[in-house]
């Protein structure tokens, strides 16, 4: 169950079951880096951080666009509807792979605030603790076949869930200290219809972040691992 808040130009979705009012300014990385638990993360373009919310580690990361963009728009984005916005749409995605029994990270908390044609968002989600990424374990260790073999299997469910991951990639699946994978980031996914051609899109593209991450610094990764993959891929 969730609650949905309306303040001002701000939206607000929270689980209804949080012992957490959650405001505007709870938003913001600023208000928690004075707090318990504050721990800005890696990565994320420097728009997101750990923070401690009712005695339980989360994470919030405030939307932020890449590429060209990033210096002419920064944190803006068009406004076309409550329900087309960045933290909505991953909010409904993440419902969506939980309720398939997906390892993906619980939504907390929303925020949509408007200002004209625009609008910036937020979102924070339960922190996986004690994981890490699969770009950092390969760079450590190799991981045995079985386990790749587990991977593709995983990224099939997730497909077969009509959830298309749009930045699959080896930064955005993590690791465990038991071994089990854990998928994050769902900023743009979208639901598909049924398995079609659209999932070799993805997988080419996890592919190729492997690849290039493999270029740039060596890991433990070689083409036997991927065969495993694709293996449990298409099991």
């Amino acid at each position: 169950m969730t609650r949905d808040l309306a303040r001002r130009n701000c939206h607000i979705r929270q689980q209804a079951d949080i012992d957490w009012q959650f405001g505007e300014a709870h938003f913001d990385l600023d208000f928690w880096r004075q707090g318990p638990g504050f721990e800005p993360t890696a990565g994320g373009r420097g728009a997101s951080g750990i923070i401690e919310v009712a005695g339980r580690p989360m994470l919030l990361r405030r939307y932020r666009r890449g590429g060209a963009l990033r210096n002419l728009l920064g944190d803006r984005y068009l406004w076309l509807g409550l329900s087309m916005t960045r933290p909505w749409r991953e909010w409904d995605i993440l419902l969506r792979a939980r309720d398939a029994d997906l390892p993906v990270p619980e939504p907390v908390a929303a925020c949509v605030c408007r200002s004209g044609p625009w609008y910036r968002a937020a979102l924070i989600t339960v922190y996986l603790e004690d994981t890490e990424m699969l770009t950092e374990r390969l760079r450590r260790e190799q991981l045995p076949r079985d386990s790749w073999y587990r991977l593709g299997m995983l990224i099939r469910r997730m497909h077969a869930s009509g959830i298309r991951h749009a930045d699959l990639n080896s930064d955005n699946v993590l690791l465990d200290s038991k071994d089990g994978f854990h998928l994050v980031d769902f900023d743009k996914a979208r639901f598909m219809r049924r398995l079609d051609d659209w999932q070799w899109q993805p997988l080419y593209r996890f592919q190729r972040s492997l690849n290039k991450r493999n270029r740039a610094q060596p890991l433990h990764f070689d083409g036997e691992d991927w065969q495993a993959f694709m293996d449990g891929y298409q099991s």
